[in-house]
């Protein structure tokens, strides 16, 4: 752990999380769900884009683990306040030789903290489904299933 830093950052530098983020694009591709043709053609660039319009006119938190030598992230979670100061954990993913080293969790601590300092006044995360193992963690930090949204498949894909 000690040849490991946490660096807290903003939207600026949201391409040092892109090679993680397609580990987790891929991890979801993976899972069991009528929903990968929509992971097959998320891109890191829609990813990003999403992001910086959720935040527009809000805010943008993102939280980093990084190897000293290397400088290379081998974690991540990035975290948006939109104008109605509603907070959401967005994306969060810990390299898999680095799970299990309390990664996840200092970075979920850092953004409800800066929530908080934001004066955030509801916080959610959403869990892909195929991903249910991820919902443990999450309820650790007090959010639980309020409601389940279906989506339809568009015609062509199903």
């Amino acid at each position: 752990m000690e040849n490991m830093i946490i660096v807290e950052t903003d939207a600026s530098n949201l391409n040092l999380v892109q090679p993680l983020w397609e580990k987790l694009n891929q991890h979801h591709l993976k899972q069991e769900s009528n929903f990968k043709e929509h992971y097959a053609h998320f891109t890191f660039q829609k990813r990003v884009e999403v992001l910086l319009e959720k935040s527009r006119e809000g805010d943008m938190h993102i939280g980093l683990v990084k190897n000293k030598k290397s400088g290379i992230p081998v974690a991540y979670c990035i975290t948006t306040i939109n104008p109605d100061k509603e907070g959401e954990i967005d994306s969060i993913y810990v390299a898999e030789n680095c799970r299990g080293q309390g990664w996840g969790d200092e970075l979920m601590k850092r953004s409800l903290k800066w929530m908080k300092g934001k004066g955030v006044t509801k916080k959610s995360v959403r869990v892909s489904f195929g991903n249910q193992e991820a919902v443990p963690f999450y309820e650790r930090y007090g959010f639980h299933r309020r409601s389940v949204t279906l989506e339809q498949i568009p015609d062509e894909e199903r």
